[in-house]
């Protein structure tokens, strides 16, 4: 590196805001979160100061009952082909977590704001495997819109995860496949039933990173492929109920200069201190081929003792590009080593890259004020600079064309 890394690190929230992504548009900052029952973004000119400076919007919240009213999970806000969209995961309250699916909103075009006009319910994503399924995020690769997303095993023919030792159908054994999470979330973890009963099914205690094509942003174009397995050692928590090899809450990120491009994931079980942020690189070729992604061999954000002083448990992180080739990452972390799924805050933290990738610092730093000070100056003044409503580039020309395209032929309301 050509300067030390700063590793500041600040807290936006006194409250739990677990699973946060943040997105930009118009000088605004715009945060989604896991809130459980129902679905909200805050709106804010000001990322530092989002919680008090913020107008929040109750963008939607299933009728009682339905089979999609119950444990919402980690809602993420996409501006894609002219629209905005909300993906998120839901499940059954009769049923419980072993029901959960992923879902889609459907706000206005995105030539507007996202809070400005009500949103729609669009249902389960069409053509999609009927899998346990959470996480799911939607970046583009070279023009194509794919979907990854942590889920359970769809069959016994997939590679699982077994104290250690694993199956590999259809893999070469040279080939390092990722890992996967279950059991990060709310109120049951995966191999947990919705009644609170331990399952005897092994694939209850393993969750994958999926890949799939979208044909559209509701409709799949693909089969989902595994090109994560929980294959490291960190990547396991044991308790009581067993071994959890856990990969889930993928998200895109690409270096300011494109030489990296990949996923970052999270790991382990989100309800311990051991939860971590790894990373796998995109190395090129066909994107559904999972010798096309390289795990990282060691973990890019983690707690290395649980006697620190923390905070403990990073992970589902969101990644922001600035301006002036500066990315951060908005994560959730707990104060306390044995906080669980209580009082997991949004951080956020500054993004570097080596020639091996993202970097993050050898340690989860110390909340410093004359640190945090640092970045609160940096991220406002990169804000300034992005304060003028536009998109840059062929795809920001693209997005904006897609916008005016969908009004015209009366797929928008008029402003």
């Amino acid at each position: 590196m050509h300067q030390p890394y700063d590793d500041s690190m600040i807290t936006l929230t006194s409250i739990g805001t677990p699973d946060p992504f943040v997105h930009s548009f118009c000088g605004r900052y715009y945060l989604t979160y896991t809130a459980g029952d129902r679905i909200e973004i805050w709106s804010s000119r000001s990322l530092v100061d989002i919680e008090e400076s913020s107008t929040r919007h109750h963008i939607w919240k299933p009728p009682q009952g339905t089979n999609h009213s119950a444990d919402i999970w980690a809602p993420e806000l996409h501006a894609l082909r002219g629209r905005w969209y909300i993906y998120y995961a839901a499940a059954d309250p009769k049923i419980g977590n072993k029901s959960h699916r992923m879902y889609v909103l459907g706000g206005p075009s995105t030539s507007k704001d996202p809070c400005s006009e009500q949103w729609e319910f669009l249902g389960r994503i069409q053509d999609m495997p009927d899998q346990w399924a959470i996480d799911g995020t939607v970046f583009e690769l070279d023009d194509q819109l794919y979907l990854a997303y942590s889920g359970w095993p769809i069959d016994d023919r997939e590679p699982q995860h077994s104290d250690h030792d694993y199956i590999r159908h259809g893999y070469p054994a040279q080939h390092n496949l990722g890992s996967t999470d279950e059991s990060k979330h709310h109120t049951h973890h995966g191999n947990t039933s919705s009644d609170g009963n331990t399952t005897a099914n092994t694939s209850d205690l393993v969750q994958n990173i999926f890949l799939m094509r979208l044909h559209n942003p509701l409709t799949a174009g693909s089969k989902p492929v595994p090109v994560s397995l929980p294959q490291q050692p960190w990547e396991i928590t044991r308790d009581h109920n067993g071994a959890h090899a856990i990969n889930e809450g993928p998200q895109w990120l690409s270096s300011p200069d494109g030489r990296w491009r990949g996923l970052v994931y999270s790991c382990a079980g989100s309800w311990t201190h051991e939860y971590k942020m790894a990373t796998l690189k995109y190395r090129g070729g066909e994107p559904l081929d999972p010798s096309s992604w390289q795990k990282s061999k060691a973990p890019l954000l983690q707690t290395h003792k649980r006697s620190g002083t923390g905070p403990f448990g990073p992970g589902h992180g969101s990644f922001l590009d600035i301006g002036g080739g500066n990315i951060i990452a908005v994560y959730h972390a707990t104060d306390g080593p044995d906080d669980g799924w209580g009082n997991r805050r949004a951080r956020v933290q500054r993004v570097t890259f080596t020639e091996k990738g993202p970097y993050m610092g050898k340690s989860f730093g110390v909340e410093s004020p004359s640190k945090g000070a640092g970045l609160v100056a940096r991220i406002k003044a990169m804000m300034h600079r992005k304060e003028k409503c536009s998109l840059t580039g062929a795809g920001g020309l693209r997005a904006f064309l897609e916008a005016r395209q969908m009004e015209n032929e009366g797929k928008t309301d008029e402003m």
